[in-house]
């Protein structure tokens, strides 16, 4: 019978050998004797591009939707359909040993977004389509390929964009001339309208109203630069990233909020910086005021603030804002009603 010491000797052995053998492939990957495995190579093939069939001019929302399927977005008033197929890619690392030994498995999720703009006959008037690819929100820089990191997506008025920041969701902008259009039609309502813009220095990226829960104010975004190629010219079409330096690197653009007629307080701020100031503004039933928000960061390197806030209200469209692309949705959040109708 074997003995306590030689048990205790033959475990230890095991111990050992287990060791040695997670230390042997360590050490392999460590020296490249690793390799991947991915598939399938080419995902794409699993969600064609079938916007050829979609045929401007002719085809309605139901003649588009029996060739698409269900939009994961829609909105009448705004006039588009957006629709989403989605397929995986895997990545399996396999150490060399005597015995291949998977190692890790990764996973990749790519995602076909198809865009489809209808005119007022409801007819479609535009389409867009392309490909997105979504990591595991822990490995956000480190995909199985680095392809389709980013997509921007233009359909007539319409400007739809994913990028590997934030949270990943959809953002959709419309351009000058349909952000008019919806100002004129919501000047008829019982409500006003307050359109915030950034001047030329300093800036909030929140806002509260009426002492109401914090929201993010997306008046200039950055992430809209992780263009692929021949995306940025097509995409921006008559709006420009910044009127007084194209090379910044963010897009100004612009929010409308919408309140009851009477008096409101504004309390607005920044997420990374410390400083905030309240703008109390009345406003009239169907008035659309714009106001020009600006702030100058002060120099303290430990103690970042913003002061100096200066805000400029005026009744018709100030000459900076009339590029200025109106945002609808941003992170999947609706900034405007996806049906103002309603």
């Amino acid at each position: 019978m074997r003995s306590n010491h030689d048990s205790l000797h033959h475990t230890r052995i095991l111990a050992m050998t287990k060791t040695c053998g997670v230390l042997v492939i360590i050490l392999l990957l460590l020296t490249g004797c690793a390799v991947d495995s991915i598939s399938p190579e080419d995902p794409i093939a699993f969600i064609p591009d079938r916007s050829s069939e979609v045929t401007v001019g002719q085809m309605d929302r139901v003649a588009v939707r029996g060739v698409l399927g269900t939009p994961h977005l829609s909105s009448t008033d705004w006039g588009f359909d957006l629709f989403s197929s989605d397929t995986e890619q895997t990545d399996v690392v396999v150490a060399v040993t005597p015995w291949p030994i998977p190692f890790a498995r990764f996973k990749d999720l790519l995602q076909r977004y198809t865009l489809v703009a209808y005119n007022s006959s409801g007819r479609v008037s535009a389409v867009a389509t392309g490909v997105f690819r979504r990591p595991a929100s822990w490995r956000k820089i480190s995909p199985i390929q680095r392809n389709f990191m980013s997509l921007h997506l233009r359909a007539g008025d319409l400007m739809f964009f994913l990028d590997p920041e934030g949270e990943r969701e959809d953002n959709l902008l419309v351009s000058p001339r349909r952000r008019d259009v919806f100002l004129q039609h919501i000047g008829s309502s019982s409500g006003c309208t307050v359109v915030l813009g950034c001047g030329n220095s300093g800036c909030a990226d929140q806002v509260s109203v009426d002492a109401g829960p914090i929201r993010r104010l997306p008046l200039r975004i950055a992430h809209v630069y992780w263009f692929q190629d021949g995306e940025r010219d097509a995409w921006l079409g008559n709006t420009e990233p910044n009127k007084d330096n194209p090379s910044t690197p963010w897009m100004e653009t612009l929010v409308a909020l919408n309140l009851t007629a009477g008096e409101h307080i504004l309390e607005f701020s920044a997420k990374y910086l410390s400083g905030k100031a309240s703008l109390k503004l009345a406003c009239l039933s169907g008035e659309v005021t714009y106001v020009v928000v600006n702030a100058t960061a002060n120099e303290n390197f430990w103690s970042r603030e913003l002061v100096d806030w200066q805000f400029n209200r005026v009744d018709s469209i100030p000459g900076d804002f009339v590029v200025r692309p109106l945002v609808l949705l941003e992170d999947g959040k609706w900034y405007v009603e996806a049906n103002i109708s309603d």
